[in-house]
């Protein structure tokens, strides 16, 4: 094909055509102008698809952590509410006459209430490392990526939250463990083989007539209803995100 052109070329200059000459050269030069724009097409082409592929990988990484999240806040929230429940149960003792009836519920119960807690907090291993190497704008919808962002700044709220309440326990509720009741016989049902015939048991009608415990449970029930309000409305995020994300590669597939 060159040998071809340079041919007429040659003919053309021998023949001092040069007009003629002259168009030729100038659709030689958009013809090659032309290959390599059709190649440059080309190739962003080749460039498009492969990052639609790698953004399709990731957007199906992101959907397998989340539904791991997703599981793991299920778990989370039950634990409020069990945590809950065991608060208010112990609030209302002198009203439940299951609490009254049978000391190891009523034990168990009151332990639960005052010395359980949970911090943990939802881990969202894949956005953070899209974050850390730089490849969250391979996702290339915009909606999506503001949704993340919100679901990380109510992980940091909420994070706050959960701190704010491991503190309150540690320096309010764990004095009450110390200093207001007998602790030992709550490690019964953890420790099968501790010995507590001798220990000297809980009046917890006196003690939950205590108003600064009875306050201090009341602080903490407020905290942990807060967290829950929050986990849940977290837990709402990431189901719309995997929504979002399945939407987002059926659209690209």
């Amino acid at each position: 094909m060159i040998k071809f052109f340079r041919k007429i070329r040659q003919n053309l200059v021998s023949e001092n055509k040069f007009s003629k000459y002259l168009i030729y050269a100038i659709g030689e030069i958009i013809l090659v102008v032309i290959g390599i724009l059709i190649a440059l097409q080309i190739n962003n082409w080749n460039e498009n698809l492969k990052q639609d592929k790698e953004e399709i990988t990731i957007l199906e990484n992101l959907k397998k952590n989340l539904i791991l999240a997703k599981n793991q806040s299920d778990s989370l929230i039950s634990y409020e509410k069990r945590l809950i429940k065991d608060i208010i149960t112990v609030i209302n003792y002198e009203s439940n006459n299951l609490l009254i009836n049978k000391d190891s519920t009523r034990a168990v119960t009151f332990k639960n209430a005052l010395w359980n807690l949970d911090s943990h907090l939802l881990v969202v291993n894949a956005y953070e490392d899209l974050k850390n190497t730089n490849k969250l704008e391979l996702i290339k919808n915009q909606g999506l990526k503001e949704k993340f962002t919100s679901l990380e700044i109510n992980l940091i709220e909420l994070k706050i939250m959960l701190d704010d309440r491991l503190n309150f326990q540690q320096i309010r509720m764990d004095n009450i463990a110390e200093n207001d009741i007998n602790f030992i016989p709550f490690l019964k049902s953890s420790f099968p083989t501790i010995d507590i015939s001798n220990e000297k048991s809980n009046d917890y009608s006196k003690i939950l007539s205590n108003q600064r415990i009875r306050n201090l449970l009341g602080i903490k029930l407020f905290m942990t209803k807060d967290i829950l309000i929050s986990k849940e409305n977290l837990d709402r995020e990431i189901k719309d995100l995997i929504s979002l994300i399945e939407m987002e590669v059926k659209k690209k597939k």
